[in-house]
């Protein structure tokens, strides 16, 4: 008696159809979740690293959120409360454009007239609240070539 080989040939390729179409499916939900992961955490850490003038010029495209911000120290408005640990100075462009800073910490050695600084933080509109502050210090090794420079970050 012969019998017919047909009808499980099709269901095993049904059946293999199916496992590829759920392997297919599977895959693409974790690459997915890879992809966002990445977009997610790019979002969260990403900042702009701008100038005095570039941040006004995109106005209030950065308010509120964490940007990085160079320019020179103005030496005159610097301004230290040992108290509270609060550090409050200006920083300028090099077209003359100047904005506030605060920071919650502790004052670097190197905070004096011209130091270049880089800040982390948020600004406003009107105050740049720093988390972080770094200063170069060119002319303190000038004849070595070295630049010396501090990070600080806030306490609060």
């Amino acid at each position: 008696m012969a019998q017919s080989t047909g009808i499980p040939s099709i269901t095993v390729e049904a059946q293999t159809a199916h496992k590829k179409t759920k392997f297919i499916i599977g895959g693409v939900v974790i690459a997915l979740a890879v992809i966002y992961l990445i977009y997610s955490g790019i979002q969260h850490n990403a900042t702009y690293f701008l100038t005095v003038d570039e941040l006004y010029a995109k106005d209030d495209l950065q308010y509120n959120r964490p940007v990085r911000v160079s320019g020179k120290v103005d030496g005159e408005t610097i301004d230290f409360n040992h108290h509270d640990l609060i550090l409050t100075f200006d920083i300028t462009s090099d077209s003359g454009k100047r904005m506030h800073v605060i920071f919650n910490g502790p004052q670097p050695d190197q905070m004096r007239h011209q130091a270049e600084a880089i800040l982390e933080g948020q600004y406003d509109g009107q105050i740049f609240t720093a988390h972080s502050l770094l200063l170069k210090c060119p002319s303190r090794y000038e004849e070595n070539g070295i630049e010396e420079v501090q990070q600080v970050e806030a306490v609060r």
